[in-house]
């Protein structure tokens, strides 16, 4: 593999790719990298720019392009994460490595976030352990920052603004807004999140949890923007996105804008009423109308009727009917985002635990009946039932009989697919195929010798040599092809019986990796990986008797290059 520019994940050097695996020589991070990045190098380019700036979003929307093109891979599928949790590598002043730090933490840990488990499936042995590594250590500081998270105390405002212009490096005149706004809300008694205040004894490479916290808490948000370019900056889009987020799953949050021109807000608060800064007392009037609000909310909140209320059955099944419409579709993450948000509200309803369940494991509730899966290991099939009515329960536990039906098929199917390995592995001796590869290994065995013995050879001999030692290579190719495909074929053929004799469904999940096949199928490719390179010395010495054996080129490299042509040679 041969990928020129692609740049390091972590400190955005030019990488020198040769392989499947690639170090930075810049900063020693492993960067893993598929087929796909090949044919993107300028997107991923620019994403991972984009990210490293700290447009989440923005990278987010150029890996999703990908993936929508192209079969997903692990490396596209990772890239996407780190952008999910705003991950961004800082050097290490002493050791001049790059750390992970976090600017957008979830309550989702990222070690059950879709888009990682999906880059493990997908990832060989080599990628998968480089993978586990970082995903823990990130999942560790977002577990340090979300315990830092929840001792901070709730906040009711969130003012969001830009502190320093880019162009002149002095402090913007939003500074001073701010503080008037800060000023009047805090000496009227509210808690107000206000970086230059509330930060100010923090390292910046700690905000995010007090920030995270802030978001979460606050029932509103302060806008602040005296310049257009101001309310796009990184840092203050990255806070008033995530809030607008938090607005679609809690109506008790609002947010209010103070601007020069209403006309230059962004697109996303197109629709909102502004205060301008112009108006004379612009921080008095928007400091009356955020408390206005927030007088609303506490009033409400004695009454119980927001807070940790419970929305009405009208609602809560409205909600349920748009997770079930996402689910539908196949996007399970907004599913379980738009569940878990009912289950917060209506902890009462049956149907949403069900619901939760089966998108955890990418279904939806209808097609859960196809896993091969214990439901009762599921908290929320516990919870669901524990709710149900009896009717609604006898069709849950109905469910789960299926399920633990469709387990026990893909055991009793593992269990024939070990016995028909065994036996193939056992007749192998007697295979055509197989005795016709050995007739040949036995053939180069003796030219092997003959070219040990003789150091000079005509040029007919020569010739002679490598045509037989060609011939005999590619043979080995063609019937090593042959036995997999044999061995492939089998593993059909048992897979139609067994389905045909237990009726089995098409729908129900049952796969042909059992054990042995798998141990068996590796073992088959590595033999013929060894034999070639047993015998791939013979050319050498025939052109340069004189020479020793080429070393052995890597084994697991050797064994994927093989095994995408032996499937190429079966498809053929």
């Amino acid at each position: 593999m041969e990928i020129e520019a692609l740049n390091c994940r972590c400190c955005g050097g030019v990488l020198n790719v040769d392989s499947a695996l690639c170090v930075c020589k810049y900063c020693g991070a492993t960067n893993f990298i598929s087929d796909t990045a090949n044919k993107y190098i300028n997107q991923l380019n620019r994403a991972n720019k984009l990210r490293q700036e700290k447009e989440y979003d923005n990278a987010i929307r150029i890996y999703d392009n990908i993936l929508a093109e192209n079969v997903a891979t692990a490396d596209i599928l990772w890239l996407r994460t780190l952008c999910e949790y705003g991950i961004e590598y800082v050097p290490d002043p002493i050791s001049s490595k790059y750390f992970p730090t976090l600017h957008r933490i979830k309550d989702e840990s990222i070690l059950n976030y879709h888009s990682y488990k999906d880059a493990l499936e997908l990832c060989d042995e080599k990628q998968r352990a480089i993978l586990e590594v970082e995903a823990a250590e990130i999942n560790r500081i977002q577990t340090d920052y979300l315990d830092i998270a929840k001792n901070e105390a709730p906040y009711d405002v969130f003012i969001c603004y830009k502190e320093t212009d880019e162009d002149t490096k002095d402090t913007t005149e939003d500074v001073e807004y701010c503080t008037q706004l800060y000023d009047i809300l805090t000496k009227d008694g509210f808690k107000v999140f206000f970086a230059r205040v509330t930060l100010q004894d923090k390292l910046s490479v700690d905000y995010e949890p007090y920030i995270f916290a802030a978001l979460k808490s606050s029932k509103a948000m302060a806008v602040i923007g005296s310049k257009s370019e101001y309310f796009t900056a990184t840092w203050v889009k990255n806070e008033w996105s995530r809030f607008l987020k938090l607005m679609e799953t809690d109506s008790d949050k609002q947010m209010f804008f103070a601007c020069d021109d209403p006309e230059e807000l962004p697109r996303a608060f197109s629709l909102k009423q502004a205060q301008l800064l112009s108006d004379q007392n612009a921080m008095e009037n928007l400091a009356k109308n955020i408390e206005r609000y927030l007088t609303v909310i506490v009033k409400a909140e004695k009454n119980g009727k927001v807070g940790s209320r419970r929305v009405g059955r009208g609602e809560a099944e409205s909600m349920y009917e748009s997770a079930i419409k996402k689910a539908n579709v196949g996007n399970f993450p907004a599913a379980l985002s738009t569940v878990s948000d009912l289950i917060e509200l209506y902890p009462n309803m049956p149907e949403a635990y069900w619901l939760r369940m089966a998108v955890k494991i990418h279904h939806n509730a209808d097609n859960i009946k196809f896993t091969k899966k214990d439901l009762t290991l599921f908290e929320d099939y516990n919870k669901a039932l524990s709710l149900a009515d009896p009717n609604l329960k006898a069709h849950y536990v109905s469910i789960k009989d299926k399920c633990l039906g469709n387990l026990k098929l893909q055991n009793e199917f593992y269990d024939e697919m070990n016995s028909a390995a065994d036996e193939f592995e056992s007749n192998l001796p007697t295979n055509n195929f197989y005795t016709q590869r050995q007739d040949i290994v036995a053939a180069l065995d003796k030219i092997d010798q003959q070219l040990k013995e003789n150091t000079i050879y005509s040029t007919s001999l020569k010739r002679s040599y490598e045509a037989k030692i060609a011939k005999y290579l590619s043979d080995i190719d063609s019937l090593s092809a042959r036995i997999l495909n044999e061995f492939a074929s089998l593993g059909l053929t048992k897979y139609r019986e067994f389905c045909a004799k237990y009726n089995v469904s098409e729908k129900v999940e049952i796969d042909m990796e059992s054990t042995h096949y798998v141990a068996l199928r590796s073992k088959l490719v590595k033999e013929n990986i060894e034999i070639k390179e047993k015998y791939k010395s013979l050319e050498v010495l025939v052109l340069n008797p004189n020479d020793t054996y080429k070393e052995k080129i890597e084994e697991d490299d050797a064994l994927n290059s093989y095994y995408r042509m032996v499937v190429n040679k079966v498809q053929e």
